[in-house]
């Protein structure tokens, strides 16, 4: 195949969604910290009822777990109402060598070079450039499962970006 080219939209749940597998994908999504935090609230009263002052430490604990996590889809769901390019439909065209889109901020041309690394979960290919820089691709843009995995096989020439536990 010479070029593969796909035209989709992220709405702001579909970009939580995608965004909720990314943070799952490296291991600090939000379904295992709502249940670290059940635990540890479980934990700390029956700590603190048996004479153990360690119990508010789990309680505390507990706490943080449930801020951070509402607290992050907060702020991604703030970045994704700020993100100019989600604004109107994205082009992606892929090749061998290059990426190419077209958004409501522009038209890039990149190499393959120059994402860093490439994620992926059963909806969603991540390719990463720097820190920062995300791009978010939906498996369900693409026409054909021929074209899902040309583009794939073209990705996976970058390196896999390090699942949290691996």
């Amino acid at each position: 195949m010479s070029a593969i080219t796909i035209t989709y939209s992220l709405s702001e749940d579909a970009f939580m969604r995608a965004a909720r597998a990314l943070w799952s994908y490296r291991g600090i999504g939000d379904r295992g910290n709502w249940l670290l935090a059940i635990a540890a609230a479980a934990v700390g009263p029956v700590l603190l009822l048996n004479g153990f002052g360690t119990g508010w430490l789990f309680i505390a604990t507990a706490v943080i777990f449930l801020a951070l996590t509402a607290l992050r889809n907060v702020l991604w769901r703030r970045a994704y109402r700020k993100m100019t390019k989600y604004t109107a439909p994205i082009t992606a065209t892929f090749t061998a060598d290059t990426v190419e889109t077209r958004s409501a901020e522009g038209h890039s041309t990149l190499p393959w070079t120059s994402f860093g690394q490439y994620a992926e979960t059963p909806v969603f290919y991540f390719l990463f450039m720097g820190r920062r820089g995300l791009s978010i691709i939906p498996k369900s843009a693409f026409a054909t499962d021929e074209e899902l995995e040309q583009t794939r096989i073209w990705m996976t020439q970058l390196p896999r970006k390090k699942m949290r536990w691996t």
